[in-house]
This record gives structure tokens, sequence and C-alpha cells, in this order.
């Protein structure tokens, strides 16, 4: 049987009658109704193609396509068109589920024609999960190789060791054989499975790997940095070649275009770096979004000291700030302590008092033509993400030269940008004050994200 579900039919819609507006003290009122009905007619027939598809075409191009992919005939038992219920009624994605004789599922799209089918889905699925295996130990060797110890490696969450963690990941698709019945999920493929290479070739332009998280924990050379806190990281650490190497044997699987995204943390700090955006521990991670490479873009974490117990790196993949890349300037405040207080609260705890005696303020900026030296994409936007860090114990703070102790100015380091908005509102405060979380790395260092601009300095302040 097949189902579709005809538009609304013209008795739906209200009718109107002609009157005597004369009469009625505010005739604007039934031409209001008028426009309203007339906005929801165009909603309603902007909302509902249902039934506009040509089902037997459809019927044809699924039988077609499975006769020639199985080498038998199968009929279709059903047919079920994937929409959505918006404002005034369902809309239509576009596409049919046709529920097979044999009870697989043919997916196809009203102008592309098929997508695939599903028939396969639990062995193709085992395939990949098992070139996604075989990619990781190689690169677990790899790192072993290198002089890293392995401790843990995750795909989704799961062991590589195990099976299901590409469940319900690959080309995956959600339908309903009818209106009544509960929702389904299956992956959907348009070539044959037969175990050789071909089918890989022939589905890597078609497949979604639905972006596989892949996580390590090492330790070992240029993996072990005190607290969690990478400084002075090698260009290109011991444990980024032999990953990278791994996610460039996956790309045949993909057509060539990276669909892993890898995070590498210090051994034991997972959990820790996972927990609250937290930051102790991330080695690096391999971004599959910016292209720059066949692979990716690596981020790798170093946090360059700038001075006065301040720490900056890069929080965008494709970046890379080393020594002398950004410089901190003690600055001439053109604001005050009391516009800092005014513009938004300078503690997280209601016990902390005002250290007017250190308040100081500063401007990071980047070296001249830096820039210029970044990728294309980085440059035509002009900024690029940061992680601020602070350690107010630091002696280069010279808190204790001023008698202060740094226990009791915690947060005490801040992100102070001009407020855009204040020139169009007398309710608006002139400055946006960032407040430094506090407790996030286990060597006590404050922390925060901001940005760093090429036209514009980084302003910050001590309070």
């Amino acid at each position: 049987m097949f189902r579709m579900t005809n538009p609304l039919p013209s008795s739906a819609i209200p009718a109107t009658r002609a009157t005597d507006h004369s009469s009625r003290p505010f005739p604007f009122l039934t031409t209001a109704c008028v426009l309203f009905i007339c906005a929801a007619v165009v909603a309603l027939t902007g909302c509902s193609n249902l039934g506009e598809f040509n089902e037997r075409a459809i019927v044809r191009q699924a039988e077609s396509y499975y006769a020639e992919k199985y080498g038998e005939h199968v009929g279709v038992a059903d047919l079920w068109e994937d929409r959505s219920y918006q404002l005034f009624g369902y809309r239509s994605s576009g596409q049919a589920f046709c529920t097979m004789e044999d009870g697989a599922c043919v997916l196809v799209d009203f102008e592309e024609g098929v997508v695939g089918d599903n028939r396969q889905q639990d062995e193709i699925v085992a395939a990949y999960e098992d070139r996604f295996r075989n990619a990781l130990m190689r690169g677990k060797q790899g790192l072993e190789d290198a002089g890293c110890d392995v401790a843990l490696v995750l795909v989704n969450g799961i062991s590589p060791e195990n099976e299901g963690f590409f469940e319900e990941s690959i080309s995956v698709e959600t339908w309903r054989q009818h209106e009544d019945a509960p929702e389904q999920t299956g992956s959907f493929f348009y070539a044959r499975y037969t175990g050789d290479e071909r089918f890989f070739e022939q589905e890597s332009s078609r497949v979604h790997l639905g972006i596989p998280s892949v996580e390590f924990e090492i330790s070992g050379t240029d993996a072990d940095y005190e607290h969690a806190f990478p400084t002075n990281v090698p260009a290109r650490p011991a444990w980024v070649d032999p990953i990278d190497e791994a996610c460039r044997s996956l790309l045949p699987l993909t057509n060539g275009t990276p669909e892993t995204k890898v995070t590498v943390y210090q051994k034991g700090y997972r959990d820790y770096a996972r927990m609250e955006r937290g930051q102790s521990g991330i080695l690096g991670e391999l971004s599959p979004f910016d292209n720059v490479d066949a692979a990716g873009n690596w981020l790798i974490v170093d946090w360059v000291s700038l001075g006065k117990g301040i720490y900056v790196t890069s929080d965008e993949a494709g970046v890379r700030l080393r020594a002398d890349d950004a410089t901190l300037h003690v600055a001439d405040s053109s604001y005050t302590l009391d516009e800092l207080v005014e513009c938004g609260r300078l503690d997280e705890r209601e016990s902390r008092t005002y250290l007017p005696e250190a308040f100081e303020t500063y401007r990071v900026e980047t070296r001249s033509g830096y820039f210029a030296s970044l990728p294309a994409h980085i440059r035509d936007k002009g900024w690029f993400s940061v992680n601020i860090a602070y350690d107010n114990t630091d002696p280069e703070t010279e808190l204790a030269q001023l008698g202060i102790d740094a226990d009791a100015l915690t947060p005490s380091l801040y992100t102070v940008k001009i407020n855009p908005d204040a020139e169009d509102s007398e309710d608006e405060p002139p400055l946006e004050v960032g407040i430094m979380r506090t407790e996030t790395f286990p060597n006590g260092f404050q922390y925060t994200s901001t940005a760093l601009f090429e036209d514009e300095q980084l302003m910050l302040a001590r309070a």
C-alpha cells in the first residue's frame, strides 16, 4: 500500500464576504483580517507540497535500482514521504522512503534520484569500523615507536577494540514506515559491498562519517608537562606525525575530505579537560574543518609567557603562537577602577574586596607582519581565538612588592573591551568586562577565552 498525504482542500480556507464598512467604527480591522487570511493561504501553499511527487516514478526508480544492485526483483511494499510539521501544516523534505518486500528500505530523492538502501548496513558499518580500527592501531604503534606511552584510545567514546563505535553514525537517515509507527534509523549506501576495495572507492563521495571523534591519552616524549600546562613545545611534537599519518590513511574513505577530529591529552587528564570546557592536559587537536592540509589543521597547545604572570596560547586550528609573536605592555589606562567596577562584576566571591593599589592595565599586541604569515581564512577575518592564563603568584606580578596577598586577589585579571552598543543606548555600560575563571588548572592559574585582532589591541586589567 502506498501512502501519501493530500494537500489541504480549499474548503479548509475560510471564505470572506462583502460588508458595509461605513457602519463600522474601525473598518481597518476587516482589512487586517483579510490580509491575515491571505498570508495564511500563502503560508499553507508554501509549507505543504505533499502529493506533488510522482508516486509511480518513485516506485520504478526504487525497484530498478534494487534489481540492478542485487540482481533480483523485489517490489515496493510501502511508500512514505519524509516530512515535518510546520506552523500551517506539513512540509516535505523532497524524499521518500520505500519499504521493500524483503524488509529493506530504499531512499529516493525527488530530484537527485536514489540515495541508497540499508540492506547491507550492518556489514558495511562493520567494514568501516575495521578500517578505522586498523588505522588507529597503526597510529598507536607509531606513537610507541616515537617514544610515547599510549594510555587510552577512543572513537566516539568507545575503544576501537570494541564494535559499535560507528553505529548510528555513518550516512544516517531517520524515518517512519507510516504516521503512527515508531521512528526508525538506518545507514543508507548506494554501492554494493562485496568485501573488496571497489566499494570504498565507489561510496567515498557519497558517505558521511559524522565527523568521528578520536581521543588519545599519551605520556612520554613531548607529552609530559608540569601541571598539564604545555610550555616550550617543539615546533612539531613527536606525537603529531604518527597520528597525522593514520588520519591521512583514512582520507580515501571520504574522497579525500577530512572527517576525523582528534584530541590529544596528557595521560590522566582527559576527564579533567572535558569538565566544563577546561584546558588542563590538552596537548593538541586536529580539526577536519579547516582543510589547509590534506588531513586537516593541527592546533598545538603551547602556553607562551608574556610576563607579569600572563600566558597566552592559540585556540584556533592552523594558528600557532610562539615566543615573541605576542608581547605585553603596561598601558596608560583610559578608564579607572571605579569604571570597571561599575561596568561589570570584578569578583566571583562576595567576600572579595577591591585593592586599588593593585590596579594596573595592559595591552597585548602581535608582532608586525604576524597576521600576514597566517592562513588566508584567518587573514580575511582579521582575528583568531586565544586562551589567556594568569598566575597571580608569579614574582613578575610584583604584588609582593606592593604588600598584596595574592590569595586575597582572586580572580584578579580581566579582559576589557569598548562596548559598541554604548553609543546608541544610555542603558549600556561603556565597557565590557570579562571575568577570569578560577581553579581551571591544577597549578591554580586563572583562565579565560578571548580573541586577538590584527587592528585592535587586547586590553587586560588587574584589579
